[in-house]
């Protein structure tokens, strides 16, 4: 066939060759074994003993690529074995599996030439470049001399420039360290404003919340009395009589009583971190608003998946969940929802703690959603003052080191805080 003639007549560097084996172990070309052509090569051996031509079918079987070997073959122009490295590659087509080879001297003796060649070469380069560079260092010389002189006098020039300047900026750096503080005052003043105008709105809505606590104690308080001028105009306020209206009237009292304990406890700033329990902020927040949501017939529902402790201001945070209350019942009042209700979800994920805040109010308007957290931005008409959410996110942000982000549901507005 021509193509096994053409490739046993392939040469390459000094002892370069191709042979073809099948994989049955059969030869089918090689240019120095002509009289072993079909013969089967299964148990003949390098010079070591080993079983050469087996190996060389295997590896071209094993590797999709072809793959290397050592092994040990006479020389054609020494006849003693040499050590070579041959490559095997198998073509599944015609199931022939092309050999070759080179001896390792071979390699070695080449890699000894070009080595030779490239640093001679280098050698050359390296007197090009040491005759380049003395001549450009004259060059330069002379130039730096040149541009020196000429540098000096500029230099000379600019120095004087410099200081008028640099006595200019002294002034300017006096005007605007005098400007900064100004400027830093005001802000502070911004700052003690706004919080101020935070502080009043939280103290309406206590008041409001405090007026909704006590409107049924005020009321039970309002019956006795009526009860014991009843009992008076008909002669019939005895000393026991008077002492259980009196019990009744301090209980109601007490209660009153505790409901401003609770409201100045809970509104008290805190000052150093504590390890608290997120379900009882929680608890607190929902205390609190809970008869102001009873007036209006909003249901509030706690799902705790895992009690969780973090580390921060539990007051603080505990505001902040009720200013999310507030809210929710707000714009449920305020679009008049149909059994109204508010969901707070405690879990934990990733081992991060999360509170989900969310109702079935209809939602933030997709145009305003960005807005919401920035200060004095407000979508109550008349009484919002557009803090409430500002603060909160400075509380859970700034003070806590954890995150506040707010989302449309499809059935309302849901705020997630991640500490």
């Amino acid at each position: 066939m021509q193509i096994i003639d053409w490739m046993q007549s392939i040469r390459y560097e000094v002892n370069g060759y191709i042979w073809v084996h099948d994989t049955s172990h059969h030869l089918i070309a090689h240019p120095f074994r002509s009289i072993s052509i079909g013969k089967d090569d299964t148990n003949n051996t390098d010079a070591t003993g080993t079983k050469i031509f087996q190996q060389f079918i295997n590896i071209a079987k094993e590797n999709e690529k072809g793959g290397f070997i050592e092994y040990y073959w006479a020389k054609p122009e020494f006849g003693a074995p040499r050590k070579k490295i041959g490559f095997l590659a198998l073509d599944k087509e015609w199931g022939w599996v092309i050999g070759t080879g080179l001896y390792a001297d071979d390699i070695e003796a080449s890699l000894f030439k070009k080595k030779l060649a490239l640093e001679k070469k280098i050698d050359k380069y390296v007197q090009i470049i040491l005759l380049t560079a003395l001549s450009l260092m004259i060059v330069i010389g002379i130039v730096s001399l040149l541009i020196s002189k000429n540098i000096v006098r500029v230099f000379t020039s600019y120095r004087e420039k410099v200081s008028k300047k640099e006595q200019t900026l002294k002034e300017f750096n006096k005007m605007l360290t005098t400007k900064v503080k100004e400027a830093l005052n005001e802000a502070k003043k911004k700052d003690k404003a706004l919080l101020q105008q935070s502080r009043l709105a939280q103290m309406g809505e206590m008041i409001s919340m405090i007026a909704h606590q006590w409107r049924q104690p005020l009321c039970e308080i309002s019956g006795i009395f009526m009860e014991m001028e009843t009992a008076a105009k008909f002669d019939k306020a005895d000393k026991k009589f008077i002492l259980a209206e009196s019990k009744d009237g301090t209980r109601l009292i007490s209660y009153m009583s505790k409901t401003i304990d609770d409201f100045r406890d809970f509104f008290k700033p805190a000052k150093v971190k504590e390890l608290f329990s997120l379900t009882r902020a929680c608890e607190e927040a929902i205390t609190l608003s809970s008869a102001s949501l009873k007036n209006r017939d909003i249901h509030l529902d706690l799902h705790v998946k895992k009690d969780l402790h973090v580390s921060g201001y539990a007051c603080e945070f505990a505001q902040v969940i009720l200013n999310l209350i507030l809210n929710a019942k707000d714009a449920l009042i305020e679009r008049d929802i149909q059994n109204p209700r508010i969901v707070i979800i405690i879990e934990n994920v990733n081992n991060n703690s999360f509170v989900k805040v969310s109702d079935n109010g209809g939602g933030i308007g997709k145009d305003i959603l960005d807005r919401v957290f920035e200060p004095y931005f407000s979508t109550k008409k008349t009484t919002g003052t557009g803090l409430g959410l500002y603060m909160s996110k400075m509380i859970i942000e700034e003070n806590m080191g954890g995150k506040i982000t707010v989302e449309n549901t499809d059935e309302g507005a849901r705020f997630c805080i991640e500490i």
